[in-house]
């Protein structure tokens, strides 16, 4: 092989050799972005269960200090339920995000999502003061949002160990 085919055929090695380096790392750049969306769109998630659980359980109390029962169910199933319907469709975006397999953080994000069911149950609010849920639900929602943070701050953490392998 004289020397310009050994230029011309190390020209071709090189040029494979960078298209498959570039696939790889266009691969890990468009991967981390859906993860940072993935992040963003789990985050303004949270937020909103939280909200919306919130103006659930304000309106909760307020119907049940109603004494006529005619009157709760009718405010129940009309100012209540579009409520809770609103948080359900929300927790179950957050659900869809989070991996349902047997994985390393399956306890941390199953206890995760009891705690933003937690929210919208009553029942399972700890009974701090017997005048109000809402101080049992603040309670509980500071703990889901903790438990939220942690799994935001490993997902991050994640994303960016990705992006330090380009």
């Amino acid at each position: 092989m004289d020397v310009w085919a050994q230029i011309a055929f190390g020209g071709v090695v090189a040029g494979i050799i960078a298209q498959v380096i570039s696939g790889r790392i266009s691969r890990s750049v468009k991967i981390s972005e859906f993860r940072q969306k993935w992040i963003d769109a789990l985050r303004e998630d949270v937020a909103s269960y939280i909200g919306a659980t919130h103006k659930w359980v304000r309106k909760y109390e307020e119907i049940n200090d109603i004494i006529a029962i005619e009157e709760r169910d009718q405010k129940d199933r009309g100012e209540l339920l579009p409520i809770q319907n609103e948080a359900l469709v929300i927790l179950s975006r957050i659900k869809l995000r989070i991996n349902p397999n047997k994985n390393r953080y399956k306890k941390e994000d199953d206890t995760f999502l009891l705690a933003l069911e937690k929210l919208l149950n009553p029942g399972k609010l700890p009974p701090i003061d017997p005048a109000t849920i809402e101080v049992s639900w603040h309670e509980a929602a500071g703990e889901a949002i903790e438990l939220a943070r942690r799994i935001l701050k490993r997902e991050w953490e994640v994303t960016k160990q990705r992006g330090q392998w380009l």
